[in-house]
């Protein structure tokens, strides 16, 4: 089976943006009972190494072995997790931070499954700034942390996981990333980054690979803190890329099913993924999947990024506490509402269908 990302058509966004405003939705034309059912996802943006599992899964054919149709949209928002109160999209894809305050704010939703290990959205910073400022990714934490203060700093948009990044950040270096830092919304996902560098709009930004090797290799950056291979301490294992639905869909016996599948093909991407044996497979799909890239960039961030997945979908229990401790903090900064008081894992997370369909793997 082939791959591919779209963005939303404008019928689907339509119905996403009502969602997202909190308005109807879509009416979504599926077979319910297709004896392959199909799961349409959403992520922020098109092609990026967070969101690999799920395309790889594609791609490699574990989804059609897995009996389950999944079709990829990306929107090119910052957060998406509204959108699961319409009928257009049954997953979105994004950091455990978003799924949680859409709990807190009323959403009727569950986190299911986990791909990735790692904050794996990168700092990078100009060249030429970081020499002014005598500071590089070798640098102590407090130095780099310092190196921060009033520069302007891309992010994908408030509650996205670039500017939480950002905003906690500033926090343990003792700054307020309300007045100590210029936090600049670019929109445009990648593209959009390496625009605002071009165009002297932001001195470095926050987003994941390859658009963040691509600015250290081509654009004249440099990294200041690649949450890949050098995290701060907190980050060392931490739950960032999750998948989550509504509590209706999970109701719906159709839909659960096509879930549990969809758990089934990620278990078996996740597999391949961790696998000594099968990374030139992979080196050859993200190749392709990356097409356009140079290749010493191409290869530098197959290097990176293909180990920062966890070998098993089901969510931990052990990870929801930093998230929680994370989450709590950066909303503070952002006068958010708080998480619900006394959210538990078993409130946020099902573990059920990543158990049930990786089983099947």
């Amino acid at each position: 089976m082939t791959s591919m990302i779209r963005p939303l058509s404008r019928r689907r966004a339509l119905a996403a943006g009502a969602a997202l405003a909190g308005a109807a939705a879509l009416p979504r034309a599926l077979n319910a009972q297709a004896p392959m059912p199909t799961i349409v996802t959403m992520r922020s943006t098109a092609k990026s190494w967070l969101w690999a599992a799920e395309d790889y899964a594609n791609a490699a054919g574990f989804f059609e072995r897995a009996r389950v149709r999944v079709e990829s949209n990306a929107s090119n928002r910052g957060t998406n997790i509204a959108a699961l109160a319409g009928s257009g999209v049954d997953v979105v894809l994004g950091d455990p931070g978003e799924a949680m305050r859409g709990r807190g704010s009323g959403l009727a939703i569950k986190t299911f499954i986990q791909t990735v290990n790692k904050y794996a959205s990168n700092v990078v910073v100009k060249r030429d700034v970081l020499e002014r400022l005598g500071v590089d990714e070798r640098s102590p934490f407090e130095r780099k942390l310092a190196a921060l203060k009033g520069l302007r700093l891309g992010t994908t948009g408030p509650g996205a996981a670039p500017d939480s990044l950002f905003r906690w950040l500033a926090l343990q270096g003792k700054m307020d990333p309300n007045t100590d830092l210029r936090l600049v919304t670019i929109q445009g996902g990648g593209p959009g980054m390496i625009a605002g560098l071009q165009q002297n709009v932001i001195d470095g930004f926050c987003l994941s690979s390859p658009t963040s090797d691509l600015a250290v290799q081509d654009r004249d950056c440099r990294y200041l803190f690649n949450m890949a291979t050098n995290p701060p301490t907190f980050f060392q294992d931490y739950l960032y890329i999750c998948a989550s639905t509504s509590e209706a869909t999970m109701r719906n016996p159709d839909k659960r099913e096509g879930l549990v599948r969809y758990c089934h093909g990620i278990q078996a991407a996740l597999k391949s993924i961790n696998d000594p044996g099968q990374r030139p497979r992979l080196k050859e799909w993200s190749d392709k999947w990356f097409e356009g890239l140079p290749q010493q960039i191409a290869d530098v961030s197959f290097d990176i990024n293909s180990k920062i997945f966890f070998a098993d979908c089901v969510p931990r229990d052990e990870l929801f506490s930093k998230c929680v401790d994370f989450i709590s903090s950066v909303n503070r900064t952002m006068n958010a509402d708080p998480l619900p008081a006394g959210l538990t894992f078993a409130q946020q997370f099902d573990t059920s269908l990543a158990r049930e369909g990786a089983s099947r793997a």
